[in-house]
């Protein structure tokens, strides 16, 4: 009994630790992290935050965020196995609602935004089985949607979600909550796609306040921003200023994310065409 104890209070100490990688986004140290603590979690069917299937969840989102999308869908389906397993419990019921919403990010991440929608539809039903309908899991859950459904050209609908959102988040961080800033910045790439360019502006900006707020001017989170904002000065012919953009936000992802992430090679391909 001590030796599992002393387990799990290794694997939470390395979850912890990871955990803050992961909010300064430095992902491939948090990968590290959490492979670690697998080492120490426990193999029971009680559902925590060192067991197993969370675990794997925390690998596979890790994952994504590095551009490793076949591996995070891998952890995601061991996370689901595992998940299946354990004792029913609301844990549980939400735990799934996770999964999916996870299932459905890696799948919008790669472009299939018809699969991502049928991920992110199961996972919003499953939350509503356990959680209020105006509580900030909910709202996470319809932001995954709202952005889904923005891919696949359905801009009202998703605009929407949005807002619907973006009005508990406000409710519960207040204006200047971190959480705002991604609905934001995809409330305004839903302006720009639909012809509202002083608005898509307005929108990047205020996100762009936020983050550089919260987690600095290096994250990856803000050199999303900065490459959208680039796009938008591209699309109004204001050359020089999109070009200092895009190397900024180059710059930022080449030093968090590698030369070889995806999101790297796309602000490369914008600095090259300006």
């Amino acid at each position: 009994m001590q030796a599992v104890l002393e387990n799990a209070s290794r694997a939470s100490a390395l979850v912890r630790t990871s955990l803050r990688c992961s909010a300064r986004g430095d992902y491939r140290l948090a990968e590290q992290y959490l492979r670690k603590a697998l080492k120490f979690a426990p193999k029971g069917k009680r559902l925590s935050r060192t067991s197993r299937p969370l675990l794997w969840n925390e690998l596979g989102m890790v994952c994504k965020y590095l551009g490793k999308f076949d591996r995070a869908e891998d952890y995601y389906r061991r996370a689901l196995r595992d998940a299946r397993r354990s004792r029913h419990s609301a844990d549980r019921t939400f735990f799934l609602a996770d999964l999916y919403h996870n299932f459905g990010g890696v799948e919008h991440s790669r472009g299939r935004f018809s699969r991502a929608e049928k991920y992110a539809r199961k996972g919003l039903e499953l939350r509503l089985k356990c959680a209020a309908a105006n509580s900030l899991a909910v709202a996470a859950d319809r932001v995954a949607l709202a952005a889904i459904l923005d891919g696949l050209q359905r801009h009202t609908e998703s605009e929407i979600l949005y807002r619907a959102a973006l009005r508990v988040y406000r409710h519960q961080y207040g204006a200047s909550g971190r959480e705002n800033a991604v609905i934001l910045n995809n409330l305004g790439a839903l302006c720009q796609a639909t012809g509202r360019a002083k608005r898509a502006e307005f929108y990047y900006r205020a996100a762009l306040r936020i983050k550089r707020m919260h987690v600095g001017e290096c994250h990856p989170d803000v050199a999303v921003t900065v490459n959208n904002l680039a796009m938008l000065e591209r699309s109004q012919g204001r050359l020089k200023h999109a070009s200092s953009l895009f190397e900024r936000a180059l710059e930022i992802l080449q030093n968090s994310l590698g030369r070889s992430h995806p999101n790297t090679l796309a602000v490369r391909r914008n600095c090259q065409e300006v």
